[in-house]
Order: C-alpha cells, then sequence, then structure tokens
C-alpha cells in the first residue's frame, strides 16, 4: 500500500461518515429531541437489545423512529427468541410498521428455547418471509472473550452465505473501539478468509471517557483501552476528561482504506452512549467538510 496525502485522508473521511448510522436505545426515545432536528432523513438508528426490556418497547421505539423519517435497525438476538412461532410474531410486529432492516446478534445469555446463534435464524427463511431485506452482523476486531478467532471467522462465513442464499443484503457491524490498528488487521484478516461483506465500523460517541471505559470492559474490547488511557493522559486524566472524540480511530481508519482500495470498511457506525446530539452534530460537521485534520492524530471540528 502506497502512502497517501492529507487531502485523500480528508476525502475519506467524509466518504466514511457520509451515511454513518447511530444507535439508540430503545428506553432513549423518552428523553432524546426529535431525531429529524439530529440526522439527515433516512438516517440507520439501531435499537439495542436490552434484556430486560420487553419487546414491544422495541416496537414502539422502531415506530417512533420511523415516524421521524429514519429507518430504524432493532436488534434481533437469537439466544432471547424461544421458537419459530414467537420470532414469527416478533417479525411481523416490525414489518407491520415499516422495518425492512435487522441487526442479528447472538446475545450474552443461554438459550431460552432452539436458537443459539443467529446463522439459525437466517436459516429459518422466516425473515424475508416476513419482509426483511438487509442485515448486520455483528463483528469483533477485538476477538471474544468466550470464542476462538478462526470459529469467528467460520460463522461470519457461514452467515454471509446464508443471507445470500435467503435474498438478504448483509454487512458487518463491528464492536466500538478506541484504536484503529485492530480493525485494519481484522479486516484484512476476515477478507483473506472469502469474507466480501461491507464493514461498518463501531465507534464510540462523544461522551464521557469514564462511561466509555465501563462499557469497554463490559463489552471486551480491553487490548484498545490502553489506547483511551494514553490518548486521554493516563488514568487520571481519564477520570476527570469531560468528553471524548474518536478523532485518532476515525482518522486512523480513514488512511488506511485510502491506501488500500480494496478493504471492506465503508461506513462508520456511532454508539453514543446517551450522548446522540452531540455525536450527530460533531459528525455532520465532518460530512460537511467542516473540520481540519491536524497530524492524522486531531481534527478541529467546529463546536
Amino acid at each position: 500500500m502506497s502512502p497517501v496525502s492529507d487531502h485523500e485522508v480528508g476525502a475519506m473521511l467524509r466518504r466514511l461518515v457520509r451515511s454513518f448510522s447511530a444507535e439508540i436505545t430503545p428506553r432513549e426515545t423518552a428523553t432524546l429531541p426529535p431525531l429529524d432536528g439530529l440526522l439527515a432523513p433516512g438516517t440507520s438508528v439501531y435499537l439495542t437489545f436490552l434484556q430486560r426490556t420487553p419487546w414491544d418497547r422495541t416496537v414502539a421505539a422502531a415506530r417512533w423512529v420511523a415516524a421521524a423519517g429514519m429507518r430504524p435497525v432493532p436488534h434481533l438476538a437469537a439466544r432471547y427468541v424461544p421458537d419459530r412461532a414467537v420470532l414469527a410474531r416478533m417479525l411481523a410486529d416490525l414489518t407491520a410498521i415499516g422495518v425492512t432492516d435487522l441487526l442479528l446478534v447472538a446475545g450474552s445469555t443461554e438459550p431460552v428455547g432452539e436458537f443459539h446463534e443467529t446463522a439459525q435464524i437466517l436459516a429459518t427463511g422466516l425473515l424475508e418471509e416476513a419482509g426483511i431485506r438487509r442485515v448486520g452482523l455483528a463483528g469483533h476486531p477485538e476477538g471474544h472473550p468466550d470464542v476462538a478467532d478462526d470459529v469467528l471467522d467460520a460463522a461470519l462465513l457461514t452467515k454471509a452465505a446464508l443471507a445470500r442464499e435467503h435474498g438478504l443484503t448483509a454487512h458487518v457491524v463491528t464492536q466500538f473501539g478506541f484504536a484503529a490498528e485492530p480493525v485494519v488487521a481484522w479486516e484484512r484478516r476476515i477478507r483473506a478468509a472469502g469474507i466480501d461483506l461491507p464493514v461498518h465500523v463501531g465507534l464510540p460517541g462523544l461522551t464521557s471517557p469514564v462511561k466509555l471505559l465501563r462499557f469497554g470492559l463490559s463489552c471486551g474490547v480491553g487490548p484498545s483501552l490502553s489506547v483511551l488511557r494514553h490518548q486521554t493522559g493516563g488514568v487520571l486524566k481519564l477520570a476527570t476528561s469531560a468528553v471524548h472524540h474518536p478523532d485518532a480511530m476515525l482518522l486512523g481508519i480513514a488512511e488506511a482504506v485510502a491506501a488500500d482500495p480494496a478493504s471492506l470498511i465503508s461506513d462508520v457506525h456511532f454508539f453514543p452512549f446517551g450522548a446522540l446530539p452531540a455525536t450527530a452534530a460533531w459528525a455532520g460537521e465532518i460530512r460537511a467538510g467542516r473540520f481540519a485534520v491536524h497530524d492524522r492524530a486531531r481534527l478541529s471540528v467546529p463546536a
């Protein structure tokens, strides 16, 4: 890969952020301002699966997102679905309000019924029968504490093949992190393994480093947590910093993709952790080209 210019990095930044998506929890709909004042029409808004959130609340959240002119993308956790009949009812609830996109995840619990992995959900044929057209599949650039990398890669290949077989358009959404290097290395590995799906890279939103540290530890992104500590100047500054900006990671991703035209990385997906307005405003300035790059490590964006 040849070196790329600052201009090429800046152009890639804008391309990656052009169609950014964001994630909220169903409970946030009660406190967020109207989405049409924060996001461009048609923005994909993912709805996090929460174990103790009733399904009808997720459906109501999807309805609220759609009413604002956005594209709701609810998470569907395979291990929380007891059987095919319940799956069919859940899908009917969503497609009745116009949902055509899902993010499929396994779910961090013991299975409550017949499903224990997302491949089984894809294999039922119920998604396309209900009217689902696009599916996101989870990616783990920093690995999974309970699953070896080669097993993860094989499972992703299987899911990609199943989605294609069932006429579903698929992409990969990665867990959030704080460093570009693990994501770039992982993307090259899955590409070499035969995976050819577009990759949407997960980035943390503009929230507090302490909150990010807590979520990072619970979500298994340990390898890049040291990067977060380094970027914020150590544990003390980490504890007292108000807001983390994912400048360095985003710039690292943009530089790597600009230097490698075959890269699968096509978009970014924000995990705002309660800071959607600030995150959306920041990403919107980058999309509009109102930024300056400093040493390929920091962005200046209008407040």
